[in-house]
C-alpha cells in the first residue's frame, strides 16, 4: 500500500478518540520495566507528525515526521536497530539525539491495523549506546502484538460491552504488573468459586495446566507457616475490596521450594463484587540475591558475625534507648594469633578465626551483641543497665574460654584474648564526639594498656588509663606538628573509567612525613581526626591544596575531571563559627578556576548516623544542589546504606575494598558487586570500585559494566609535582 492510502486509512481509524488511551500508556510502561529503559513510545506516524498514543519517560506528546525514528521503521517495513544514534548515518544530526531526550538506543517493532496496514510502532529509547539486541524482540513483539490488539478493539462495534469489560480486566492487570516481567496472571471467579491460572502460574507451581486448581489448593501450595497470610489477603480483599501483594514459599508438586510474590485485588461489577485478579510471580533469584546482599552488608563473611558498622549501628541505637541507664562496650583482641598467621599461613588462621567466632556467639547468650571489628579483634555490646562488674565476669569468663587449647582436626592451637571495658551514663563527656565514638574510644584505651601491660586480662576504662594512654596524644603532636611543620601535603589517587583506561576523577589524600622523614597516611594518625577542631583543621588545609592543586589536575586531564576529597563529621555535623562548610567552601570556588562540578564529596556510613543525621542531611542537600558530587565511600559494608541512598542524596558509591579483593576466591563477593553495580545502574548512581589491584579484577569489573575503579593497578597516590612529572608535561596552563 502506497503512502497515500496508508494515510487515508489512519484518518479513518480516527485513533486521536480512542476511548480508553491509558491501555497504551501502560504498554509502553510494561515495555519500559521489561527491557530495563527509560522511555518507551506507541507511536503513531502521519503526514507530517508522529503522535504518541502512549509513552512513558518523555514530557512532549508529539514531533514533526522529519525527526521520527518510528517513520523510517515502518518505510523499511520491518524493525529497526539502532545501537548508537550518535554514530548512525541517519540519525547522528537529529534533533531527538543531539538535543533532548538524547536518543542513544532505539529498538522499534511496526504496529499494524486488522487489516496490515502500518500505523506506527511500538518502540524502546535509552539514553546510552546498545542498550539493545534482537534478543530482545520476542518481548516487544508479544506487546506490539497487545498494541495492535487494542487498537483492533478500539475500531470494531459489534460487542462493545464485552471489548470495554475486556479493557477494563487488562488495565487491572497492567497495572499491577507495570513493575514485574515474566508474570503469570490468575483470576477467581467469586460467583462460581473457581480459580483461573494462565499457563506461566501452572509452570511456577510446575503443574499440568490441563487439570483444573480449586482455591483451597492453590494455597495448599504455599508452606504452612505462610498460608495463613495468604488468607487473609483474599478474604480482606473479598470483604473490603482491599488490594494485597504477600510473598511467600510454595512447595512445587516436585518438591522444590520457590520464593514468589501474589498480588491480587477485587473487580467489581457495578456494585456488586465479581472477581479477584492479580499477577503470580516467582522471585526466588529476587530473594536470593536481596538475602545476599543483606547477609554480606551486615555479617563478617568469614566468621559469621555482624560486622562493625552492625555494630555502630546497635551501639547509636542503644545509646538513644538506655532511657538513662549506663551502656556498656567490651572490645576483645586475640593475643598469639599474629604468629599463627606468620607460622601456618593466613589460610590456618582464618579457619582459627572462624573457629572462634563460633565460640564467641555460643558465649554471648542473651541480650549481649557480638561483632567482629576487624583482624583479629571483636566488640561486645551489653543490654543498657549491665552493671560493670557483671561485664568484668563476662569477660574473664570468655577470656578463660578463649584460653583453652583450640582443636582443630589433629591441629592444636593456643591463643588467648585481652579484653577492655568501658561504660558510659548519659552525663558522661564526649570530648567532641559522638556519644558511641567516645564509648568505643575509651574500651580501645583500655584494651590498648591491657596489651601494653598484662595480655590475657581484662581492663576497664579509667581516669588513670586515659592519663597514660598517649597514642592520641602522640596522633595529634605528629598531626600538628606535620601541618605546622610544612610536612603535609596532599596526594592524588587516580579513579580510572574502566570503558577508555583514561583517569575520570582523583581522590585527595593526605600524606605527612614525621620527623624522621617517613611518609604517613591519614591512617596512620586516625585517633587525632577524632578531635573535632584538628579534623576541621585538616579539611582546610585539603580544602586548600585543592584550590591550589586541583585547576593543574584539571588542565592536565580535561575539564570535566573531579577531585574527590573526604569529609567528616567535624565538617558537616556542628555549626561552626568561621561558617558552614559549604560557605566556606562557595567562598574558596569563588576565588578558583574550579567549579563544584569539579569537585566530589566522599562521606563515610558512620557520618550519616551520627546524633544531629538531620544537619548531616541538609549540609549534603545544599552540596548536591551547589552542583557537587556526594559519594558515599567504602559502599557494602553496612546494610543501612541502602536506606542511605534513599535518604540523602547519594550520587555516587565506592565499593569498599573488601568485596574487590574476594573477587578472585569468593563467588558471594562477585555477586554482592555484581548486584551492587545493577543497582547503581538502576538507580542513575556512579559505581566506583576501590582497591583494584590485579588485572583479573579490572577485568571481572569491566565484564559486568562497573564504570570506574580505583588502586595500585591504576597509579599511587602521588604529589602534584609527581603526578605533572609522571605525565611528561614540564608546565600546565591554569584552567579559566
Amino acid at each position: 500500500m502506497n503512502e497515500q492510502a496508508r494515510l487515508r486509512h489512519l484518518d479513518r481509524l480516527a485513533l486521536s478518540s480512542v476511548s480508553d488511551a491509558a491501555i497504551f500508556g501502560k504498554i509502553a510502561r510494561l515495555a519500559a520495566t521489561m527491557l530495563d529503559c527509560p522511555i518507551s513510545l506507541v507511536s503513531i506516524v502521519e503526514a507530517e507528525r508522529q503522535w504518541f498514543i502512549g509513552r512513558t519517560g518523555i514530557g512532549v506528546e508529539e514531533t514533526p515526521r522529519d525527526w521520527s525514528f518510528c517513520s523510517v521503521c515502518i518505510a523499511r517495513e520491518k524493525p529497526l536497530l539502532v545501537e548508537d544514534a550518535r554514530t548512525h548515518d541517519l540519525f547522528r544530526d537529529n534533533p531527538l539525539v543531539t538535543g533532548e531526550p538524547h536518543i542513544r538506543s532505539y529498538l522499534g517493532i511496526p504496529i499494524a491495523s486488522e487489516e496490515g496496514v502500518l500505523l506506527g510502532t511500538l518502540c524502546v529509547i535509552d539514553r546510552v549506546p546498545r542498550r539493545f539486541s534482537i534478543d530482545h524482540l520476542p518481548a516487544l513483539r508479544v506487546l506490539a502484538q497487545l498494541a495492535e490488539q487494542c487498537i483492533t478493539t478500539h475500531v470494531r462495534t459489534l460487542d462493545l460491552s464485552r471489548a470495554n469489560a475486556a479493557l477494563r480486566e487488562l488495565n487491572h492487570l497492567f497495572r499491577q504488573a507495570e513493575t514485574a516481567a515474566n508474570i503469570g496472571s490468575w483470576r477467581v471467579d467469586l460467583a462460581r468459586d473457581t480459580l483461573h491460572w494462565s499457563d506461566q502460574v501452572y509452570a511456577i507451581h510446575g503443574v499440568d495446566p490441563r487439570g483444573p486448581v480449586t482455591l483451597e489448593q492453590a494455597i495448599g501450595f504455599y508452606v504452612p507457616e505462610d498460608r495463613a497470610s495468604v488468607e487473609h489477603a483474599l478474604l480482606a480483599a473479598i470483604d473490603r475490596g482491599q488490594a494485597f501483594s504477600v510473598e511467600g514459599a510454595i512447595r512445587r508438586s516436585d518438591g522444590e521450594l520457590r520464593r514468589v510474590r501474589c498480588v491480587g485485588e477485587r473487580i467489581d461489577a457495578g456494585d456488586r463484587p465479581e472477581s479477584i485478579a492479580g499477577i503470580f510471580l516467582d522471585v526466588t533469584e529476587e530473594h536470593l540475591r536481596n538475602a545476599a546482599l543483606k547477609r554480606a552488608a551486615e555479617r563478617d563473611q568469614l566468621t559469621g558475625l555482624y560486622n562493625r558498622s552492625v555494630f555502630d549501628r546497635k551501639l547509636a541505637e542503644a545509646i538513644r534507648h538506655a532511657a538513662g541507664e549506663p551502656v556498656t562496650v567490651m572490645l576483645l583482641d586475640l593475643d598469639g594469633f599474629k604468629d599463627i598467621n606468620d607460622t601456618l599461613g593466613h589460610l590456618v588462621g582464618d579457619t582459627v578465626l572462624a573457629a572462634l567466632g563460633e565460640r564467641l556467639l555460643a558465649e554471648a547468650q542473651g541480650d549481649i551483641f557480638v561483632a567482629r571489628w576487624g583482624g583479629d579483634e571483636f566488640a561486645f555490646l551489653f543490654p543498657p543497665g549491665t552493671p560493670l562488674d557483671a561485664a568484668v565476669a563476662f569477660a574473664e569468663r570468655l577470656a578463660g574460654s578463649i584460653a583453652e587449647h583450640l582443636e582443630l582436626g589433629d591441629e592444636v592451637f593456643a591463643v588467648g584474648a585481652t579484653c577492655g571495658i568501658a561504660q558510659m551514663g548519659r552525663k558522661a563527656r564526649t570530648g567532641g564526639g559522638t556519644r558511641a565514638e567516645e564509648l568505643v574510644r575509651r574500651a580501645d584505651l583500655a584494651l590498648y594498656h591491657g596489651k601494653r601491660t598484662e595480655r590475657g586480662s581484662v581492663h576497664c576504662w579509667s581516669e588513670t588509663i586515659e592519663g597514660v594512654q598517649g597514642a592520641r596524644a602522640s596522633a595529634i603532636a605528629s598531626l600538628t606538628s606535620a601541618l605546622k611543620s610544612d610536612r603535609a601535603h596532599a596526594a592524588y589517587q587516580p579513579i580510572i573509567d574502566l570503558a577508555t583506561g583514561r583517569p575520570f576523577s582523583f581522590e585527595a589524600l593526605l600524606r605527612m612525613r614525621d620527623e624522621e622523614g617517613r611518609v604517613l597516611t591519614a591512617g596512620q594518625v586516625s585517633p587525632a581526626l577524632l578531635d573535632a577542631k584538628l579534623s576541621r583543621r585538616v579539611s582546610a588545609f585539603m580544602l586548600e591544596r585543592l584550590m591550589e592543586e586541583g585547576p593543574r589536575l584539571v588542565a592536565l586531564h580535561g575539564p570535566d575531571t573531579r577531585i574527590g576529597l573526604n569529609v567528616t563529621e567535624a565538617d558537616l555535623g556542628r555549626r561552626q563559627s568561621d561558617g558552614s562548610f559549604v560557605d566556606r567552601l562557595m567562598t574558596m570556588l569563588g576565588n578558583s578556576p574550579l567549579a563544584p562540578g569539579n569537585i566530589t564529596i566522599e562521606v563515610t556510613e558512620t557520618m550519616l548516623l551520627v546524633d544531629d543525621a538531620g544537619l548531616v542531611r541538609e549540609v549534603l542537600h545544599r552540596l548536591d544542589a551547589a552542583g557537587f558530587t556526594v559519594a558515599l565511600d567504602d559502599f557494602g559494608t553496612g546494610f543501612s546504606s541502602l536506606t542511605h541512598l534513599r535518604d540523602f542524596p547519594i550520587r555516587m558509591v565506592k565499593i569498599d575494598k573488601d568485596f574487590i579483593a574476594s573477587i578472585a576466591n569468593d563467588h558471594q563477593s562477585r555477586l554482592i558487586i555484581q548486584a551492587i553495580v545493577q543497582m547503581g545502574r538502576s538507580l542513575d548512581l556512579g559505581v566506583v570500585a576501590e582497591g583494584v589491584e590485579t588485572e583479573e579484577q579490572a577485568q571481572f569489573l569491566r565484564a559486568i559494566g562497573c564504570g570506574h575503579a580505583q588502586g595500585y593497578l591504576f597509579g599511587r597516590p602521588q604529589n602534584i609535582a609527581a603526578h605533572v612529572a609522571a605525565q611528561g608535561i614540564p608546565r600546565l596552563r591554569a584552567v579559566g
